[in-house]
């Protein structure tokens, strides 16, 4: 068993991070970032065959090391920057919607409903996709492994703890 120094893991697990937020600003997935990857490489004179499944395991944290073509990825993002306009008009269409979303809110702030009808739970793959859908774009230190873990032990348990809920009270 390898051990990792401390301060390697750390710009590895940053690297890795800032990957991932470059790909998800740019809309493409881990296909597409390979691709990219590859035609960067080709511009620079470098013959790369990159593929998804070597990206998806750098995102994962399978990697134990800094792999020798994430300068073409760097490079690929370089090639390829965030179009600023569509982030601005992007940007302006959200403070619209939230400016409708608290008018609506104030709209309806008196009237409240109250169901006493019993809400059936999804069953457990669904709630996995649902709970995995919440956790997914958490940005924190947790990789994408460790988010699925969670998202199992949760559908797995939710069901039981809602049912005695009184044990909670």
């Amino acid at each position: 068993m390898t051990i990792i120094p401390p301060e390697e893991f750390q710009r590895l697990e940053a690297m890795r991070q800032s990957m991932r937020r470059e790909r998800c600003l740019r809309n493409w997935t881990a296909a597409r970032l390979a691709q990219e990857a590859c035609k960067a490489a080709k511009n620079r004179g470098v013959d790369l065959h990159l593929k998804q499944q070597s990206i998806s395991a750098l995102e994962l944290g399978r990697l134990k090391s800094i792999p020798y073509w994430i300068e073409y990825v760097n490079a690929s993002f370089l090639d390829n920057p965030i179009n600023e306009v569509s982030s601005v008009s992007i940007a302006g269409l959200e403070t619209s919607k939230e400016l409708k979303i608290e008018e609506t809110t104030q709209k309806n702030h008196n009237i409240t409903k109250t169901c006493s009808k019993k809400i059936k739970i999804p069953d457990q793959q669904a709630l996995r996709n649902l709970l995995l859908g919440l956790l997914i774009p958490v940005e924190t230190d947790v990789s994408l492994e460790s988010k699925h873990q969670i998202a199992n032990v949760l559908a797995k348990h939710l069901p039981k703890g809602l049912e005695q809920i009184s044990l909670f009270q």
